[in-house]
């Protein structure tokens, strides 16, 4: 089964809105100029500025404050987590605000703590309780902590407002990852009947087969994945796999063999267990 997790589909959308706020209390020339910077993403030039700035001003005020957001929405960019975090929480100490939290909850992602990251993505949607991108996230967040009930809760409330394969998919994954495998296919079969085209769905679907060992289902899932995407790897990846498993080894290593010369290199362990061995 693939890795618990899920992209945020806003996560372009929220870093613009991270460096549209840096642009919004723009003050001196020099701070202009390192805002300018930041909107090229030069985050290392912006960062030198906003560096000498605020030793030669020592922030007081909330607006002067700004600049330890900005700095650390450099940091951030350069992935200088630790920095971020520290200016960040300077910010929201003192003078706390929905942006900032939005920032930290970032931060907090990029070094794994999720708790903390959940409790700020908790207040922001005290504020949207039906903002879509972040019960998403807040989904993500809770499909990471293994909590996968609560995860299905923002993810249903999410689907009931739109429609999406993905975010369907991830809400069968949520029962696969509780030992539910027959829940997990059902809503897998409903995704592949909605949206007959989305591949991820098929992917999902052979890589439950496969830990399951249900060879022949998986091969059944796999090929109808190929008629849509052909050229995909993973599925033939997938598809040797369950080929051994049905007894086909020729047929199955050579599905192998083509997935690893395509570049899947997970290949390997396999074709030296059920393929190299033999020869």
């Amino acid at each position: 089964m693939e890795e618990n997790r899920f992209t945020v589909k806003c996560a372009g959308l929220i870093i613009t809105m991270l460096i549209s706020h840096v642009l919004t209390f723009a003050q001196s020339a020099k701070e202009v100029e390192a805002d300018t910077l930041v909107a090229r993403q030069d985050y290392a030039g912006a960062l030198s500025i906003y560096n000498t700035i605020i030793e030669k001003s020592q922030p007081e005020t909330e607006e002067e404050y700004q600049l330890y957001y900005k700095r650390a929405v450099c940091h951030y960019g350069l992935e200088n987590f630790d920095e971020a975090l520290k200016d960040i929480n300077k910010v929201i100490e003192k003078y706390p605000q929905p942006q900032a939290k939005l920032l930290r909850a970032y931060v907090l992602q990029e070094l794994g703590n999720y708790e903390e990251q959940l409790e700020d993505i908790d207040e922001l949607v005290s504020l949207n309780p039906d903002g879509p991108e972040l019960l998403q996230w807040r989904a993500s967040v809770l499909m990471e902590m293994g909590k996968y009930k609560e995860a299905q809760k923002d993810i249903r409330k999410v689907l009931s407002s739109q429609s999406s394969p993905e975010l369907k998919s991830y809400l069968g994954l949520t029962y696969y990852y509780q030992d539910n495998a027959d829940s997990a296919l059902i809503i897998f079969d409903e995704v592949i009947k909605e949206t007959p085209r989305f591949v991820q769905s098929y992917l999902y679907a052979a890589s439950l087969c496969l830990d399951e060992e249900v060879h022949k289902l998986a091969l059944e899932y796999i090929n109808k994945g190929l008629q849509v995407e052909p050229s995909n790897l993973t599925l033939l990846f997938y598809k040797g796999i369950a080929l051994v498993g049905t007894g086909q080894e020729k047929e199955g290593c050579r599905c192998l063999t083509k997935a690893f010369e395509g570049g899947v290199d997970d290949v390997a362990d396999y074709l030296k267990e059920y393929c190299y061995s033999s020869q």
